[in-house]
């Protein structure tokens, strides 16, 4: 294993630095000012508490490498609940006066960010954390990955600033502080963590290679053709480039699936709603997934639903609506069916599927508006 035990200060300085005339690149100069500069302290504290550290920098590496929710990620309020003499020290270096405005410790993050995480979002296995201490990058408020040639800020051990580009991932460890993209806070101030979808132990009769995970190409399904009263599985997924709905920053990326169909109530019936995480590299070579989605029984949920894929980032929850032609029983209509989607969330594809609809030549459906942002899917119907 190659473990990165080199000077960070020099690999630091060799990233893009920002003049006089590009700061304005900076996404924090338009996002909420005081919420900023609270995270700010924090990756500052955080930065140098693991500086001083190796038993923390250990145990958080530690702790990342379980994957609790699938990606390189830990809460903050776990890590100071398993050591709380380096919860102690966050509080005493946060409160410590920065820049001539004395901060009042941990507390007010954690009220706006209850959720507040670390991870380690790269090169977490050439992490030497006996002689390594990451520079320490903050996800600002307002951040959208959606947008190019941004610069983050970050701190080392020295409380040194340093600027990292957001397109192009460094090839030395990095940790990002920010909130969870994956542990959500409920109305009551609970966090939840949703419900994930993984490859299954049950091998379709038409998967030959076994399994799932990553890697090799399409592998059509037996039969095009639907049949009513059977399930319908996703065998596999693909993106031709997640660093167009995920930066390196955020980790893993979060594919996101719900499934509505226009019957029942106002805005329609959730059939599903799951999120896939996979690795980078997984959904660019084809995550193979083979899992279950739904019973498709057309007297049930009609003979059309609708889909709804994106990549979750996160924000305020917002209705996004489709109108859906179908047949149930006999009788033909068009209604609108409502997914919740938060603003952040990055779209990928949003469109009907009716029971006798075909994928390509390929044996795959397509979403996303093609070249590096398509977006692939293999359905098969058992």
């Amino acid at each position: 294993m190659f473990l990165i035990s080199c000077d960070r200060d020099k690999l630091a300085s060799e990233l893009p630095q920002p003049s006089a005339s590009n700061t304005s690149a900076d996404v924090s100069a338009n996002a909420n000012a005081s919420a900023n500069a609270k995270l700010e302290n924090v990756a500052r504290a955080l930065a140098k508490s693991l500086g001083e550290n190796a038993s923390a920098r250990g145990l958080l590496k530690k702790e990342a490498l379980k994957q609790f929710d699938g990606d390189y990620d830990v809460l903050y309020a776990e890590l100071v609940k398993q050591v709380p003499a380096f919860g102690q020290q966050m509080e005493k270096t946060v409160k410590t006066e920065i820049e001539g405005q004395v901060v009042s410790g941990m507390a007010p993050t954690l009220r706006d960010v209850p959720n507040l995480n670390i991870s380690v979002p790269i090169n977490i296995d050439k992490w030497d954390v006996a002689s390594y201490s990451p520079l320490v990058v903050f996800i600002p408020a307002g951040y959208n990955d959606r947008v190019k040639k941004q610069r983050l800020k970050a701190y080392d051990k020295d409380g040194k600033l340093h600027w990292l580009d957001a397109d192009n991932a460094p090839d030395f460890p990095i940790i990002v502080v920010g909130p969870s993209e994956r542990v959500t806070v409920d109305a009551r101030g609970n966090l939840q963590n949703p419900k994930q979808g993984s490859p299954s132990d049950i091998l379709l009769p038409s998967d030959p290679d076994g399994g799932g995970g990553g890697g090799g190409g399409w592998t059509p399904p037996v039969s095009y053709v639907r049949v009513d009263k059977r399930t319908e599985y996703l065998k596999s997924l693909w993106l031709e480039d997640v660093s167009e709905y995920e930066t390196y920053i955020l980790g893993k990326p979060e594919i996101r699936l719900q499934i509505m169909a226009p019957t029942g109530g106002a805005g329609g019936t959730s059939i599903l709603d799951v999120m896939y995480t996979m690795t980078r590299s997984e959904i660019e070579s084809t995550w193979r997934t083979n899992t279950a989605l739904f019973l498709w029984d057309k007297a049930v949920y009609s003979n059309a639903v609708g889909y709804a894929w994106y990549e979750q980032d996160g924000g305020t929850i917002a209705d996004v609506k489709l109108s859906i032609g179908f047949e149930l029983l006999g009788v033909k209509a068009t209604r609108e069916v409502t997914f919740k989607i938060a603003n952040d969330d990055d779209r990928i594809s949003v469109s009907s599927m009716h029971f006798d609809f075909e994928p390509s030549a390929g044996g795959y459906y397509t979403g996303g508006t093609g070249g590096i942002r398509e977006f692939r899917w293999v359905l098969e119907n058992l």
